[in-house]
């Protein structure tokens, strides 16, 4: 009751649960924190070095040089970003169940088709360059085996995203902008590979940024629904936006924001296509 009392006031915008061991009792106890900004997130999520030197800037000396923390620095703070599984399975029991406790791991009667480099025999996929209307050429990815619906695309090339956080950006952005420096050529060139081709995390309040890098990154992508068939493996809430508090969501976060499946049965030599939208 407490926590449903929580999670429908209208002020709070994000909730937490983790464990402690060193509060003084013989067993770890749990936690909650509960904040009225999805700003937070932010913070709850950042980095081990993050944390050490906000701990560093913030934290007085004692006047015996002992240090102000005994239990806390970074690395702990990493610790309760992942929720215990007692909670989440606590959580799944409720009544309705909700919608995302069926996600809490990979379907297993589903395939996961991997994209192994060119010339590989054992490739699910396979690129082809083709000329666009304009004359230029385009990459494209095509099934070179059935995939059925619900099968995972790339799974492996998507796991392999890499993670850049708004400040990291925002700091090459700046280094562009740095009179008497000239064009900045490789720098300019990354940050435009990340605009297309990266992604905020769908978390609200995340600072995180998902950039692929495997062979995902050459699936076309189109405005026609009808050429769609490939989408995000975790379908967007029912609700419209992810509840304030679901230990679900915050232990499975990097699953949700970057797997692919097929939203369709594909034939072989079909060509893979994802909305433009996707992550939106």
């Amino acid at each position: 009751k407490m926590f449903k009392l929580l999670e429908g006031h209208s002020e709070t915008a994000a909730m937490f649960v983790y464990e402690e061991a060193h509060c003084g009792f013989l067993e770890p106890h749990s936690f909650l924190v509960v904040c009225k900004s999805d700003g937070c997130r932010k913070r709850w999520y950042a980095e081990s070095d993050e944390i050490d030197f906000a701990i560093y800037e913030r934290i007085l000396d004692t006047k015996s040089s002992e240090p102000a923390l005994v239990h806390f620095d970074g690395s702990t703070q990493r610790s309760y970003q992942i929720p215990p599984r007692a909670w989440e399975t606590v959580y799944c029991r409720r009544e309705p169940e909700p919608f995302e406790c069926a996600y809490r791991g990979l379907d297993l009667t589903k395939e996961i088709h991997y994209f192994h480099g060119s010339g590989e025999e054992e490739n699910s996929f396979k690129i082809k360059v083709t000329k666009s209307p304009s004359g230029k050429d385009e990459t494209r990815v095509y099934a070179a085996t059935d995939i059925n619906k619900g099968d995972y695309i790339m799974a492996s090339d998507l796991a392999a995203s890499f993670t850049v956080s708004d400040e990291s950006l925002d700091n090459l952005k700046k280094n562009t902008e740095i009179v008497g420096t000239g064009r900045l050529t490789v720098i300019e060139d990354l940050l435009e590979y990340i605009d297309r081709h990266g992604h905020r995390s769908v978390a609200s309040g995340s600072s995180t940024n998902y950039v692929e890098v495997g062979g995902s990154f050459m699936i076309r992508r189109t405005n026609n629904e009808a050429e769609v068939n490939v989408g995000k493996w975790m379908p967007n809430h029912p609700s419209g936006k992810i509840p304030f508090y679901s230990p679900v969501y915050e232990r499975r976060m990097r699953s949700f924001d970057v797997f692919l499946v097929a939203t369709r049965d594909i034939e072989e030599g079909e060509e893979i296509v994802k909305p433009v939208n996707l992550w939106a």
